[in-house]
């Protein structure tokens, strides 16, 4: 069954998760490093910056947490699954759920909400440790 198969059976569902800044800033700042040092010879091969994170000069995590534009961009898209894991299928178990996409992202300082679209299984639990 193919992944846009297995979501047609599926419940869609919109999620909020909020986490500390400073436990987000201590787990992706590591990766946001190596990201950005892959991202800047990107830019390079392409002759510009590609996007409003490479305009802004790539500040560090910290700053990117407490703007709003670049937050959503950074933990929304880029790093992602960096945060939660990977929420791939490997094409042959069953789907129990499925990260679609994110909505928002928003910080207060001393906390980060994500928001976004999901999909489970209809009327069940995840398998799933953490969405259990």
């Amino acid at each position: 069954m193919s992944l846009s198969s297995a979501r047609s059976l599926m419940e869609k569902r919109a999620f909020v998760l909020s986490f500390e800044a400073v436990e987000v800033a201590a787990h992706l700042d590591p990766i946001y490093a190596a990201w950005v040092i892959e991202s800047k010879k990107d830019d390079e091969q392409c002759g510009a910056p590609q996007d409003e994170l490479a305009k802004a000069g790539y500040p560090r995590l910290d700053l990117v947490l407490n703007s709003p534009s670049l937050l959503e961009l950074v933990m929304g898209h880029y790093l992602f699954d960096e945060l939660f894991g990977p929420p791939t299928w490997d094409g042959r178990d069953s789907i129990d759920y499925w990260f679609d996409q994110v909505i928002a992202c928003t910080s207060d300082g001393g906390s980060i909400k994500v928001a976004g679209i999901c999909y489970s299984k209809l009327g069940g639990r995840s398998s799933h440790p953490d969405f259990a």
